[in-house]
């Protein structure tokens, strides 16, 4: 009897198997290569973008106190100057499309913190000639927070004409105040304080997007000003940043060549820093002291 030749339709494709393999290869590669990305660039990447990110929001705050100070010149000009300015904050940041999406945000905050300033001049018998007395002590503040998720966190903060920038806990005056010290001849010294009080309702918001802080000139005001010289004048500042505010008196008076101990001198006490001018040759210190009030806002939704 013959025997016939089965037909099988079913037969082993090792073509097949290899393009499963294959795939399952280059899955895997993808999957390696993926991880790979996330754990050792997307870091560095993000770390990167948000350092961008800062200088963006530096870039903010410095146009912030530059848009102050055309408001305090215009009220010093004029106190019935009318003006009213937005400036624009970028309040996160640091994303990288597709690879990672993900914004930091910043927190944004007016007058949630206060500052203060007192001043006093003497005659050189030791009369008081002039105290600020309660007129700079509620002068206010306008500040920036990062809520960083790769670059280290920083703090932005105005008071009292200066920017200062915070982080790891200590503090740097960037941005210099209307307080100036000048030499007018060999004995005499002209000394300036411009004091920028800001007012409005404290407020507090955080987000990722861009927020608003509206300016508004209010009103100026001359607290002392008079031709007769005076023999010392003491600043008392109040302030959360007292080494960013004794570093910059320090250098104030060390540009004109005064001398530590004998023209002037500085301590901090705390969150006070003393600032005193003294006359070398009698009363010969000139002083001026004026206030603007600027309106602040920033919405809250």
């Amino acid at each position: 009897m013959k025997r016939t030749k089965s037909n099988n339709k079913f037969h082993g494709n090792d073509s097949a198997l290899s393009t499963v393999v294959g795939a399952v290869l280059v899955l895997g590669l993808l999957v390696t290569l993926t991880t790979t990305i996330q754990v050792s660039y997307v870091p560095a990447w993000k770390a990167d973008a948000e350092y961008s990110h800062m200088s963006d929001v530096w870039r903010d705050m410095t146009s912030l106190k530059s848009n102050i100070d055309i408001l305090s010149a215009g009220l010093l000009i004029s106190p019935d100057f009318n003006s009213m300015i937005s400036v624009p904050i970028e309040m996160g940041g640091g994303d990288i499309p597709i690879i990672a999406a993900g914004k930091s945000s910043g927190m944004l905050s007016i007058n949630s913190k206060n500052c203060s300033m007192m001043v006093v001049a003497n005659n050189i018998s030791g009369a008081v000639i002039y105290d600020s007395s309660s007129d700079l002590l509620q002068l206010g503040s306008i500040s920036y927070s990062s809520n960083n998720n790769y670059y280290i966190d920083q703090m932005f903060e105005y008071e009292n004409g200066a920017l200062i920038v915070v982080q790891n806990e200590r503090s740097l005056m960037k941005l210099s105040p209307a307080i100036t010290v000048n030499r007018l001849d060999a004995t005499n010294i002209s000394m300036v304080v411009s004091a920028v009080e800001l007012i409005g309702d404290k407020r507090t918001k955080s987000s990722n997007t861009i927020e608003e802080i509206y300016l508004k000139s209010n009103t100026s005001s001359l607290l002392f000003s008079s031709s007769a010289l005076v023999s010392d004048v003491s600043i008392i500042m109040s302030t959360n940043y007292p080494t960013a505010w004794a570093q910059y008196f320090n250098s104030t008076a060390k540009r004109v060549d005064l001398v530590y101990g004998t023209d002037y001198s500085t301590t901090v006490d705390g969150t006070n820093v003393t600032f005193i001018l003294t006359g070398s040759a009698g009363e010969d210190i000139q002083l001026h002291v004026q206030k603007v009030t600027i309106d602040a806002l920033v919405d809250v939704i």
